[in-house]
């Protein structure tokens, strides 16, 4: 994304040099705006301590039955490993770091790869840690500005299911009024274009559809294009205020995108890699394209997913996963 005007850097202040690490350690609580959510239904993390310096375990809980984060057949969907990812990045930066919650988080990669998870055994939530290291840790005084987050997720037996992290900065209100302008005012349109049928998606509603149809390239070897689109009065998309697209809306789209893509067939999208170039603004068209990535492995798909709003390129994200009956 754009750069930021990061001022002096330091080093890591004093006061995070000897954590509790016992094996004992209280797991301190989660409260929903440390995750930047509006509403607790949507918060995946449930408790935090730390284990080492700038190494943490969150336990998270993941829903079985939420209406986004969860399929039709009750499989957790690819967007929760990524959402998993984002809400504890932002609860450690506020919760162990002391970021004010009045800052703004500026996302510039996010990577994941996941194993194949089946459904909780049992209705109820399902339990999860997850290990966090955080590196590279930049600031501004006393200030956290910038962090990378590398975690990976277990079941409560031990098994591994998925790997991954992301890298963002970290600016004060100002400072993205600065950046912003007057896009700062810009609020989400109240009517969006008709979504694709949900079922091309891997959907089940259409308010969770975020791909409206496009016309088509032109010319040999032409991508798959869509109109990204949003019901800005999703709950869980939009749970709060935004003066652009969130970066999650870009995520999943993307999933949405590598699906329409590959339809009939259904696949296990098992690694997914993020870039962030810049805000997808409310307004002009961003178009999402898809584009095949030749490989030598058998029974297994690449794809390379774009996003494009008055000829930038904002987002690119690169999938990889195999056909499911699942």
């Amino acid at each position: 994304m754009q750069a930021t005007d990061v001022q002096q850097e330091g080093i890591q202040p004093s006061w995070h040099t000897e954590p509790d690490i016992s094996p004992d350690a209280t797991y301190h609580p989660v409260f929903k705006e440390l995750v930047h959510r509006s509403t607790s239904l949507d918060v995946l993390p449930v408790g935090w301590r730390p284990q080492a310096k700038n190494r943490y375990l969150i336990n998270a809980a993941w829903p079985h039955d939420h209406p986004f984060y969860t399929t039709v057949k009750g499989n957790h969907a690819a967007n929760l490993t990524a959402e998993t990812i984002r809400q504890c990045g932002l609860l450690l930066a506020h919760a162990a770091y002391d970021v004010p919650l009045d800052h703004h988080f500026v996302m510039w990669d996010l990577a994941y790869t996941r194993e194949r998870t089946r459904p909780a055994p049992a209705p109820g939530p399902r339990r999860i840690e997850v290990e966090t290291a955080c590196s590279d840790l930049r600031f501004r005084g006393r200030r956290l500005a910038a962090m990378t987050c590398d975690m990976t997720l277990r079941t409560e037996q031990g098994e591994t299911l998925a790997q991954g992290g992301g890298r963002f900065d970290i600016i004060s209100p100002a400072v993205y009024r600065r950046l912003r302008g007057e896009q700062i005012e810009s609020t989400a349109p109240p009517v969006q274009r008709e979504p694709v049928p949900p079922v091309v998606v891997g959907r089940a509603r259409p308010m969770d559809v975020l791909l409206a149809p496009a016309p088509a390239p032109t010319g040999a070897g032409s991508p798959r294009r869509w109109q990204l689109r949003a019901d800005c009065a999703h709950p869980t998309v939009f749970d709060h205020r935004n003066d652009h697209f969130p970066g999650m809306v870009l995520v999943e789209a993307a999933l949405q995108a590598a699906n329409a893509a590959t339809t009939p067939v259904r696949h296990h999208w098992s690694s997914v890699q993020v870039a962030f170039h810049g805000y997808v603004e409310f307004g002009p068209p961003c178009w999402i394209e898809v584009r095949t990535v030749p490989t030598a492995l058998p029974h297994r798909t690449e794809l390379e997913v774009t996003g494009h709003q008055s000829e930038r390129p904002l987002f690119r994200v690169l999938l990889a996963g195999t056909s499911t009956h699942g």
